[in-house]
């Protein structure tokens, strides 16, 4: 487990236009789950005998693109305090891809600056040996 990371990805669920570039994109959360998916083949999602392995749920984003920055933000407006239904996936991923993935992810993103987070895994040994038996 320690060559594998978990990562976080907030999507939003609206169709939405990037403001930086104008990419266009009609179904967020689909598009990051096919880039998702199209990394299976290099590990990601896989987990044992099985892949296209994710975990989803739905919640607020809050954010404020802070006046005086550079800030282009895809929705809302500068200063202003945003709320925004998003769609957390979760899935795994192995490091020796993790930067081509996250490269596609944030071409494949509609934020501006998409929110990702990534945490190390390791094997516990009860679980580990628990497995094993089965």
């Amino acid at each position: 487990m320690g060559d594998f990371v978990k990562v976080f990805v907030y999507v939003p669920t609206k169709a939405l236009t990037r403001k930086k570039d104008g990419k266009y994109f009609a179904n967020p959360v689909k598009q990051i789950l096919e880039v998702i998916n199209k990394y299976g083949p290099k590990g990601v999602g896989v987990i044992g005998n099985y892949d296209n392995c994710s975990w989803s749920c739905k919640g607020l984003g809050r954010f404020r693109a802070i006046p005086g920055t550079t800030a282009n933000p895809t929705i809302g407006e500068l200063g202003k305090l945003e709320e925004v239904e998003e769609e957390l996936i979760i899935f795994t991923a192995p490091k020796k891809v993790l930067n081509e993935l996250l490269k596609d992810i944030i071409e494949n993103h509609p934020y501006e600056t998409p929110v990702i987070d990534i945490f190390e895994l390791y094997e516990h040994e009860i679980i580990k040996s628990l497995m094993k038996g089965l």
